[in-house]
């Protein structure tokens, strides 16, 4: 009899600790809440135009995707977009159409090849070469940024190609200049501080940190191609557009002529379909287009007729989206 009642308590001791391990009588119903997924937005710093797109995407997919939370994550940029989807270490990244197609290559300025990228849509935006010196700095041209202290953006940033593409036209290389890689804000504020020369801003127009600037107190001008170097660009280099900054988006004077490249948003190729299906979807239903567009005046451009133009493959979640919508044959 002892032995029995010994058992028993045994019995009942186990049974209350894995009550209470488990959450006591929630665990005799066989029902758990899952915890909401989350997933990560890799944008830029939060200078720049991709920052406040990435917030108006996740929030989309919090107010439109059940079971899915988001949330936004201040990165190098474009560069190191490509790098943190492939890894996984974020599920969604905005990043620029050649990076994406650079990376999935294993082309400079990748080393190897990112193919865990796929295409959830295109059309989001442009980036825009804008690079800003004060008022009465003596440099008057790109060519004269050789030899000067530049404030260049992030590390993992798009703007380093770009520069490189540009500086080569003028007969000089990166390494001819001092750079500082910063945020684009902090850059600007470098500048006006009197630390740098100039200051790289490659981002969507109108950028925050430049239209901080423009409302401020430091008289400033803003640097552009000139015609003929825009031309051979735009024949070398299939990816860039010919961009112009018109005077009033700053209070430039007069419009500025630059480049672009268009910005895409990439996904981690391992998520579920079913997943990229209901987030495409999501994107693109008339109030929450809205909302993404409304999150910053370049993302306005943001259409379903543009979106399926990918540099990478699709992911078949977002395929099976445009396909249904025929914008996708």
């Amino acid at each position: 009899m002892e032995k029995r009642w010994n058992l028993w308590m045994v019995t009942f001791a186990i049974v209350f600790v894995i009550a209470v391990l488990t959450g006591g009588p929630k665990a005799s119903t066989g029902q758990i809440t899952p915890s909401p997924q989350e997933l990560a937005i890799s944008t830029a710093s939060s200078g720049g135009a991709w920052f406040p797109i990435g917030a108006g995407m996740a929030e989309v997919i919090k107010k439109s995707v059940p079971g899915v939370q988001a949330r936004v994550q201040t990165t190098g940029g474009g560069v190191e977009n490509v790098k943190l989807v492939h890894e996984g270490k974020t599920e969604i990244g905005i990043t620029i159409s050649y990076l994406a197609y650079n990376g999935y290559n294993g082309i400079d300025p990748y080393k190897s090849k990112m193919q865990n990228i796929r295409t959830l849509c295109s059309g989001l935006s442009t980036g825009v070469m804008q690079v800003v010196v004060p008022a009465n700095s003596k440099i008057k041209s790109l060519a004269d940024l050789k030899g000067k202290k530049v404030a260049v953006g992030p590390a993992g940033g798009g703007a380093l190609t770009v520069l490189s593409d540009i500086f080569q036209e003028y007969g000089f290389k990166m390494s001819n200049i001092t750079p500082s890689y910063v945020a684009y804000d902090e850059g600007v504020t470098m500048m006006t501080d009197g630390h740098i020369d100039a200051a790289v801003v490659y981002a969507a127009v109108p950028t925050p940190a430049i239209k901080t600037l423009a409302t401020g107190t430091h008289a400033f001008r803003m640097l552009e191609l000139e015609e003929k170097t825009q031309k051979t660009l735009l024949s070398k280099y299939p990816y860039y557009v010919p961009v112009t900054i018109i005077k009033d988006v700053y209070g430039t004077g007069s419009d500025i002529r630059v480049v672009g490249t268009p910005n895409i948003i990439i996904v981690y190729g391992k998520l579920p379909d079913d997943l990229v299906y209901k987030i495409t979807k999501a994107f693109f239903e008339p109030a929450n287009l809205e909302m993404i567009r409304n999150s910053h005046p370049s993302a306005r451009v943001l259409a379903l007729e543009k979106a399926a133009v990918a540099p990478v493959p699709f992911h078949p979640g977002a395929e099976k989206f445009y396909r249904e919508k025929g914008v996708l044959k």
